[in-house]
């Protein structure tokens, strides 16, 4: 009798991989697994991982026992015909155990889903797809070009030195052989290559290899917003001895002594024995006599004397210093606005001048703030008060800004003025020692200066500015500038200039001889660097002739 084929529908659901030897299930389990396939597909337990080593079965539940048909048909030969069993019920008892030395294998009870059919639809086909993709990364490429070329373009117009060596360089050069380079792509919707290739011509390089360098050029603009800079001058530096000028000068003298029997092989000996301890000697008692000394020095005053504090005693208490800048200004009666909106065809009446004016000279501090009492004002003008110098600044300081500082702060504070004032710079006492107040002769309107000194060997030498009350001809009036030994000692007389020679010759002083000898030698160096008159003038000139423009004093280091 053949085996009772189930009518329920196709399922799938995983066989685990079996040996040989082990049956598959019959046509009679087919009542016990549709119950257990009914209670697996109504669990929520997750499908099996599709890489697990199960197969997948899709079929009716008869097909797994078409391979035991044979066995099965001699088993109901002997046996004979069996009753048709009933069909399982929820409250039917399991079926009995098959036998111990062939068990059946273990019923999954998770079902996975039919695989995916290996060609799948799409709403859009594939090729109008790609042939849309190619479209928006051509617009998308053109934007990148476009955007580019108008960097370049901003790049090259821009007011500020962004080449090296300037607008002639190679660097420029490049810069404008990548703006014809876009240029040419992205307005005249030329090729890229035959592009380049024009771009390089037209700048002065090769056709091909510059054509390919210019595309390189642009990738890295474009990527990167960099002009790739030359590198001539960037290789490896190497140093001989023979670039000192001194070591030529060496060598060159003595191979002018050695004229007649000169080789390398003596030149080599003396650069070796002779010049190079010279030499080294010659650098070590530079670094010891000047370059270490001067270090030395610079360190103790600008580091180690700066660290250098003040022990603070008993009951001392050190002022606090408060910064107080110090500012003018002037403003007029006409002062207003310069634009305004009117109607059209409608213009403001203006007035022709400023008008007066007032002149504000205050200071400020972080402190208090703005110091109301130390403010000046003045109404300047030529038919007013006149205008703001120097003498009204230190009577302003005097009797104004000190005691307004001190009033407001108080003791143990110390004012940090900051002068916003050219003119109060070259303020003077009225008896200052300086030249410009003095005339040309004594007496007249000059200022009267204290008395003067100056050093004679080891003793102090004192000068007086004003002739004493007693004087013959300027009795207590100001000396003037114009005196020299011969005019004041001639008696118009030839012994005379001969007794008075030698007396002009002895008062010329050591530091008039030393400035005449410090000239020499620069003019001595000069012609020893084989400079013309011209050239050598300038080159004294440096150091004899400066010419100050400020209204500060020569500083006391080049005094020096």
């Amino acid at each position: 009798m053949p085996p009772a084929v189930s009518t329920s529908p196709p399922v799938a659901f995983t066989v685990p991989p079996v040996a040989s030897t082990t049956p598959l299930p019959t046509s009679q389990d087919a009542s016990v697994i549709q119950p257990v396939l009914t209670a697996a597909a109504a669990t929520n337990d997750p499908s099996p991982s599709p890489n697990s080593g199960e197969e997948i079965f899709t079929g009716y539940l008869s097909d797994l026992s078409s391979g035991n048909h044979d066995e099965n048909d001699n088993a109901n030969d002997t046996a004979g015909e069996e009753p048709p069993s009933a069909p399982p019920t929820s409250d039917a008892a399991p079926p009995p155990a098959s036998s111990s030395a062939n068990p059946d294998p273990p019923i999954p009870h998770q079902v996975r889903p039919p695989p995916a059919l290996k060609r799948q639809t799409f709403d859009v086909p594939k090729a109008e797809r790609r042939q849309a993709a190619a479209v928006l990364a051509a617009k998308a490429r053109a934007n990148i070009l476009a955007s580019s070329l108008v960097a370049i373009d901003k790049l090259i117009a821009s007011k500020k030195d962004v080449f090296h060596a300037g607008n002639a360089s190679l660097q420029a050069y490049r810069a404008r052989s990548i703006q014809s380079h876009l240029h040419m792509v992205v307005r005249n919707k030329k090729g890229w290559t035959p592009a380049s290739e024009t771009a390089a011509e037209a700048q002065g390089f090769a056709t091909k290899w510059g054509g390919r360098m210019v595309r390189k050029w642009t990738r890295n603009w474009i990527s990167d917003r960099v002009i790739p800079e030359s590198k001539i001058g960037k290789h490896g530096k190497s140093f001989s001895l023979y670039d000192d000028p001194i070591i030529r000068a060496e060598l060159r003298s003595y191979v002018r002594s050695e004229r007649w029997a000169m080789n390398p092989e003596k030149l080599v000996e003396f650069s070796q024995q002779k010049m190079v301890p010279a030499a080294a000697d010659q650098y070590l008692r530079k670094i010891t006599e000047e370059e270490m000394p001067a270090g030395l020095k610079k360190y103790m005053e600008l580091e180690l004397f700066p660290r250098i504090a003040f022990k603070i005693g008993r009951g001392f208490v050190m002022c606090r210093l408060v910064l107080a800048p110090h500012d003018e200004m002037t403003a007029q009666c006409n002062d207003g606005p310069k634009k305004s909106w009117v109607l059209e065809g409608e213009q403001p009446l203006r007035k022709k001048g400023v008008g007066r004016g007032l002149h504000r000279s205050d200071v400020i501090c972080s402190t208090v703030g703005y110091l109301t009492e130390a403010g000046a004002q003045l109404e300047y003008g030529k038919n007013y008060e006149g205008y703001w110098d120097g003498t009204m600044f230190m009577v302003q300081l005097r009797d104004k800004i000190i005691p307004a500082f001190e009033t407001a702060h108080g003791a143990g504070y110390q004012m940090l003025l900051m002068v916003d004032h050219s003119q109060g710079h070259c303020m003077y006492r009225l008896d200052a020692l300086i030249v410009s107040r003095m005339n040309l002769g004594p007496g007249g309107k000059q200022a009267f200066m204290r008395n003067g000194w100056w050093m004679d060997g080891n003793v102090r030498r004192t000068q007086t500015m004003v002739y004493p009350a007693d004087h013959t001809d300027h009795p207590g009036q100001p000396k003037g500038i114009k005196a020299k030994y011969l005019r004041d000692h001639c008696d118009y007389t030839y012994e005379g200039l001969k007794v008075n020679m030698p007396a002009a010759l002895a008062s010329v002083s050591r530091t008039i001889i030393r400035k005449w000898e410090h000239r020499m030698i620069r003019w001595m160096d000069a012609y020893r660097g084989d400079l013309g008159p011209k050239e050598a003038q300038r080159l004294v000139r440096a150091f004899s002739s400066t010419t100050y423009t400020s209204h500060r004093r020569v500083p006391e280091t080049l005094a020096r």
